[in-house]
């Protein structure tokens, strides 16, 4: 078997792989039933089937240059997607969203205050003047 074969195999098995954990993230993100576990499928497209159809385009190609090329955005995949995640994830449990029903324990329960996910100011009992910036109340 010859080196560019050999690379071209690999290059396509890397490619094909992606490509199945891109399409199994699809379907995660129509049928896991809370944000939260729809967000770890989007992440996990992002990052490892992402990264692999990189990877899988950069060896393709067969320059250094285009690997390099590569590794660096599976580099800043790791480095961005994560804290993005990380950072939505945060801002939905503060928010409110609602937890499936099949959790079973709620680690932040009493680390953070959650607010009413989707209730008009009214059903929750504040003041619906009270969620309006300060310069839009008139009173």
């Amino acid at each position: 078997m010859s080196f560019e074969l050999a690379r071209d195999l690999l290059a396509a098995a890397l490619i094909v792989v992606g490509a199945l954990v891109v399409f199994s993230a699809a379907l995660g993100l129509l049928r896991f039933p809370d944000v939260y576990t729809r967000m770890h499928a989007a992440t996990t497209a992002g990052v490892v089937g992402s990264g692999a159809m990189l990877l899988g385009a950069g060896i393709a190609v067969g320059t250094w240059n285009a690997l390099i090329v590569a590794a660096l955005g599976v580099f800043f995949l790791l480095a961005t997607v994560t804290i993005a995640a990380h950072t939505l994830g945060r801002a939905a449990y503060l928010s409110g969203a609602p937890l499936t029903d099949k959790t079973i324990v709620d680690a932040l329960q009493d680390v953070y205050e959650r607010h009413d996910f989707d209730r008009p100011a009214e059903q929750a009992g504040d003041d619906p003047t009270a969620r309006r910036p300060a310069q839009a109340r008139q009173e």
